[in-house]
C-alpha cells in the first residue's frame, strides 16, 4: 500500500506543476530457477529494492499489477515503487544519482549512455543466462543495452513513431482517413483542410516543432542527423528548414498558433488530441494505448511524411526503454531476476502487453499477438509496417535532455514571434555543439 501511495502521489504532483515468454519452471524467473523461492543474493531475510520509472497511468497501474506477481512469486524480495510522468522525471533522477540515493532499478531511454559515463549503472552482463534469460530474444535487441562491450540495459520493447489520427474528427470533416503515403508539403495541406473543414477551435494537426526526434526524422531523410561520430551531423540550414516548415504550417493554419500551443504539454494527460481539439499528433507507437484510453474517439497511426523523391528513409525502430540496475545497489541479483521476469513470465507480459513498445522476446511476442486487443493489434501492424520503411538508427544525442529543452523554448520564441527563424536555428545549433562537448 505504501509504494502504491508513493507513486500516486508523484503523478499528481507532476500533474499539478506541469498543467514477453521464455518460460521457465516457476513462470519466468531466472533459468532454472522456481517461483516462490527464497531472494538470490542475499543470504536469507527479505531484499528490499526500489524501481523508478516514467509514463502514463496506464503504465503506472500495470507495472504495480506486475511488482505485486513478482512480490508473491518471490516473498523474500520487496519492491518499492517510484513513478513519475515524463514532466520532472530527470530532474529527481539526476538529483538522487547525484546524492548517491537512486533506485536499485531504473528505466532509462536510449539516454542510458549519459548515466553510464557517470558510473551510475552496473554491467549486467554477469547476469545473462543466470538470474536474466534472454534466450529468446533477437541479438541486436539484446546488443542495443551494450556499451563498450558491457551490458547496461534490458530492452523493453522496441517503437516506431507514427501520425496518429482522430477517426471521428477526419469524418466529421468529410475527408478520407491518411494513407500515410504523402510529403511534407502533402501532410501540411490535408491538416490545413482538415482546420478549414472542422471549423473554428479545431485544428488540423499538432504543433510537433518543439519535437527533436521529429526534427531528427528530417534530416534523416536528407542523409543527415543530429548527432554523428562525436559532433552535430547537421548544420544550421537544417534546423533553419524545420522551424520554417512549421511556421508555415502555423501561417496557413494547418497547426495551432501559439497560444493554444503553449497550453499544452501533448502527452496524454494534457493534450490537444485527446481533448479532441487537433486531429493528427505524432505519437510513439507503443502510446496508442494510453492515448485511446484517454479518448472515446478511436484512433489509427499511419507513417509520418516523406520527403520526396530521392529521399532516404527517416523512420527508425527504437527501443522503447531500457530496465538498468543501480551500480551501488545491494540487491543486484533480485534486481536482475525482476528484469528477466519483467520481459519473460507469462502473467507480466500479458498484464504489461506492448504498454513499453513490441517486446523483444519471440515467445512473448507471438503470445501476445494470438490475444492481443484491437488496439495492441494496431501497434503489432504498424511495427510491422515501419520495420519495411526504417533503417538504422542513429546514436542520440548526449545530454539530450538538455538540447530538448532548448527546442521547446526556440520553438516557442518563433512561434510567438519572439526570436527569428536564423536566429533560433544557429542558437539551438550553438547548444548542441556545447551539450556534446560537456564534461
Amino acid at each position: 500500500m505504501n509504494r502504491k501511495k508513493l507513486g500516486f502521489c508523484a503523478v499528481s504532483l507532476v500533474t499539478a506543476g506541469v498543467m514477453l515468454t521464455a518460460c521457465t519452471p516457476g513462470g519466468g524467473g531466472p533459468a532454472g530457477q522456481t517461483g516462490g523461492g527464497a531472494s538470490s543474493g542475499s543470504g536469507g531475510g527479505t531484499a528490499e529494492l526500489r524501481m523508478t520509472w516514467w509514463g502514463s497511468q496506464v503504465r503506472h497501474d500495470a507495472t504495480l499489477k506486475v511488482i505485486d506477481l513478482f512480490e508473491k512469486k518471490y516473498p523474500n524480495i520487496k519492491i518499492s515503487a517510484e513513478y513519475l510522468g515524463s514532466d520532472g522525471y530527470w530532474d529527481k533522477l539526476n538529483t538522487q544519482i547525484a546524492g548517491g540515493n537512486a533506485p536499485d532499478l531504473i528505466q532509462l531511454g536510449n539516454n542510458y549512455p549519459d548515466y553510464v559515463a557517470r558510473g551510475a549503472l552496473l554491467d549486467i552482463a554477469p547476469y545473462l543466462g543466470k538470474e536474466i534469460n534472454v534466450s529468446d530474444f533477437d541479438q541486436a535487441t539484446v546488443d542495443s543495452g551494450r556499451l563498450d562491450g558491457k551490458l547496461y540495459g534490458i530492452n523493453l520493447g522496441s517503437n516506431a513513431f507514427g501520425i496518429a489520427y482522430n477517426t471521428a474528427l477526419i469524418k466529421k470533416a468529410g475527408l478520407q482517413p491518411p494513407a500515410g503515403n504523402w510529403t511534407w508539403e502533402e501532410f501540411g495541406k490535408y491538416a490545413q483542410d482538415l482546420t478549414k473543414a472542422l471549423g473554428k477551435g479545431y485544428y488540423g494537426a499538432v504543433d510537433e516543432s518543439r519535437s527533436p526526434l521529429y526534427l531528427n526524422y528530417m534530416a534523416r531523410q536528407s542523409g543527415r542527423t543530429i548527432y554523428k561520430d562525436g559532433k552535430v551531423g547537421l548544420g544550421k540550414e537544417d534546423i533553419e528548414k524545420w522551424f520554417t516548415l512549421w511556421d508555415n504550417y502555423r501561417k496557413a493554419g494547418s497547426v495551432p498558433p501559439a497560444e493554444t500551443t503553449s497550453a499544452y504539454t501533448e502527452q496524454p494527460d494534457n493534450s490537444s488530441f485527446v481533448e479532441g481539439k487537433t486531429a493528427m499528433h505524432l505519437i510513439w507507437s507503443n502510446q496508442m494505448n494510453a492515448y485511446q484510453k484517454s479518448m472515446k474517439d478511436e484512433i489509427n497511426i499511419v507513417l509520418p511524411p516523406t520527403g520526396g523523391s530521392g529521399a532516404q528513409q527517416g523512420l527508425w525502430l527504437q527501443p522503447s526503454q531500457f530496465m538498468s540496475v543501480n551500480a551501488k545497489t545491494k540487491y543486484p541479483k533480485e534486481a536482475a531476476m525482476f528484469i528477466s521476469f519483467m520481459v519473460n513470465d507469462p502473467e507480466a507480459t500479458a498484464i504489461l502487453g506492448a504498454e513499453r513498445g513490441v517486446p523483444g522476446s519471440s515467445k512473448v511476442r507471438e503470445a501476445l499477438k494470438a490475444n492481443a486487443t484491437p488496439i495492441d493489434k494496431k501497434i503489432y501492424d504498424y511495427i510491422d509496417l515501419a520495420a519495411k520503411n526504417a533503417r538504422t538508427p542513429d546514436r542520440e544525442i548526449p545530454n539530450g535532455k538538455e538540447f530538448e529543452s532548448s527546442i521547446v523554448g526556440l520553438s516557442q520564441k518563433v512561434a510567438f514571434g519572439k526570436e527569428t527563424i536564423p536566429n533560433a536555428s544557429q542558437e539551438l545549433f550553438s547548444v548542441a555543439e556545447k551539450i556534446i562537448n560537456k564534461k
